[in-house]
């Protein structure tokens, strides 16, 4: 197994472990508050807890960033400055809406097109780059491959 495999499966390994340390937490806080002698742990339970997800979002951007990295090496992505702006800015953020991939792709270039960075969007979602995140307001977000 390669240095980067291990790393990758080291990482998912990592923050599946947060995840259960969370949900026992969880656990934890509602026995306490259902036992009012305990009522004082509460606060430590909470705060153990908002420390614990402090690490889980750097996984993430870990994540979304190795999936950047991959497509980034794609020829259409590669050849694309505007493409690349868009994998790089839903990498570094996450979801985004059409204007806020914008906002970002402007930051990155110094100018954008709204219609411009829609159509490239759109070319990506087709190429699987990229999946639309349903709610009031469409998103954004890069697929990550396993």
């Amino acid at each position: 197994m390669s240095e980067k495999e291990t790393s990758d499966s080291s990482a998912e390994e990592l923050s599946k472990k947060l995840d259960q340390i969370i949900q026992r937490l969880d656990f934890l806080e509602k026995l306490i508050l259902e036992k009012p002698e305990y009522e004082g742990l509460a606060t430590t339970l909470r705060l153990t807890k908002a420390g614990l997800g402090l690490y889980g979002e750097p996984l993430k951007i870990a994540s979304r960033l190795k999936a950047a990295e991959n497509y980034m090496r794609q020829k259409p992505i590669a050849q694309d400055d505007i493409s690349r702006c868009i994998v790089q800015a839903l990498a570094m953020k996450g979801a985004l809406n059409i204007s806020a991939i914008t906002r970002q792709v402007a930051t990155m270039r110094g100018k954008a097109s709204r219609r411009i960075v829609r159509e490239r969007v759109k070319r990506l979602v087709e190429q699987g780059v990229l999946a639309k995140v349903d709610g009031q307001v469409p998103k954004y977000e890069l697929v990550e491959k396993g």
